[in-house]
């Protein structure tokens, strides 16, 4: 008998650490760390026209699996206002009036033991060890990630940063146990340390905050991190899953980043929660003002509720705390070349700003 496939949905390079987390499952895990166009275009003629750039692309995603024979998928839940909730149902829906048999698991807000893992029923002993190996890939890419950040914004040969991380990725997805993932691990310093860099090169800082799957998977945000680090930009991706991971579990809920300290710092501005990542959205925006970063881009896919709610907000938290906020939304039909504009003025505003305020 053949072992099942299940389809996570996609979530950038983190979708390394979330195939290795099934494993446990005995089922081969079928994902993409970056979306395709043939993906998104499953999507979008399968989705109804208003719906947001996410949901059609995880339902791309679905279909895509399904096509090839994949029996079930899973993605993640969510609580409050934010549409995200119902998504499982409409996409289960969306397949089954395809002919497509892949059933869909919720994963989180179910009680102790989510669906997907009753369902498959692991030892206590496989089920553990491998969250404790997906957890171990989630921080080090966490790792990588910001590494690669710091660096992109001042190499001296364009690319090779991100040559980097594309073959520190792939050595990730090499490494299956605890040991192999510990062992790269310690290599990351040195295989960075080997990018050239202009020493005197001073970069802007800018804070990248928004709506979760925007911000994490490259293909739908065109590429918004290595664009910005070409302009000479050193990025801070507020959506990490290593502090998200902390925060659904409670652990560390003394970090300026926990959801007890975002809520008490957005309170002045938020005082009703509106869903999805926007609580996240006004908390990192001030907090960005508090600890000098030269400015912030919130990103969003059109028409995403939480996010659209708090741009009012947002902007008058720009104006109050003197931070630039750059809104920028993205559907299907977003150009690369008209982003690279508006992204390159932007840049522009920051270095006349940083300027003036060091005469």
């Amino acid at each position: 008998m053949s072992m099942p496939q299940l389809a996570i949905e996609p979530w950038g390079n983190y979708s390394l650490a979330l195939a290795a987390s099934v494993e446990c499952l005995h089922v081969r895990p079928w994902t993409h760390t970056c979306t395709t166009p043939e993906i998104l275009k499953l999507g979008v003629e399968a989705s109804p026209e208003f719906s947001c750039l996410s949901f059609k692309v995880t339902t791309g995603h679905f279909i895509k699996a399904a096509m090839e024979g994949v029996e079930y998928g899973v993605m993640v839940n969510s609580q409050g206002p934010c549409r995200l909730r119902y998504y499982r149902m409409l996409q289960q829906k969306l397949l089954k009036e395809r002919g497509f048999n892949l059933f869909i698991f919720g994963l989180g807000y179910d009680g102790i033991k989510p669906p997907l893992i009753r369902h498959f029923n692991p030892t206590m002993n496989d089920f553990l060890r491998c969250c404790f190996r997906a957890r171990l890939k989630v921080v080090t890419i966490d790792e990588l990630e910001t590494a690669a950040w710091t660096k992109r914004a001042v190499e001296l040969r364009a690319g090779d940063t991100t040559r980097a991380m594309n073959a520190c990725i792939k050595d990730l997805d090499q490494a299956r146990t605890v040991p192999e993932i510990k062992a790269f691990r310690k290599t990351i310093p040195a295989r960075f340390n080997q990018i050239s860099v202009d020493v005197n090169r001073r970069p802007l800082k800018v804070a990248l905050l928004g709506e979760a799957t925007i911000l994490r998977n490259s293909f739908l945000n065109q590429n918004l991190e290595e664009i910005l680090g070409g302009l000479g930009v050193e990025v801070r991706n507020f959506f990490l899953l290593g502090e998200e991971m902390r925060n659904i579990f409670n652990i560390g809920t003394g970090s300026k980043y926990g959801w007890k300290a975002m809520r008490k710092l957005a309170k002045p501005y938020l005082g009703t929660p509106v869903g999805g990542h926007a609580l996240a959205s006004v908390a990192h925006t001030l907090r960005c003002a508090q600890d000098g970063y030269d400015g912030v881009i919130h990103v969003a896919p059109a028409g995403c509720m939480p996010e659209i709610s708090v741009r009012p907000i947002l902007r008058k938290i720009s104006q109050d705390k003197d931070i630039p906020v750059f809104e920028c939304s993205f559907d299907e039909h977003t150009s690369q070349v008209g982003l690279v504009t508006r992204l390159e003025a932007f840049v522009d505003v920051l270095y006349d700003r940083k300027t003036k305020k060091e005469l």
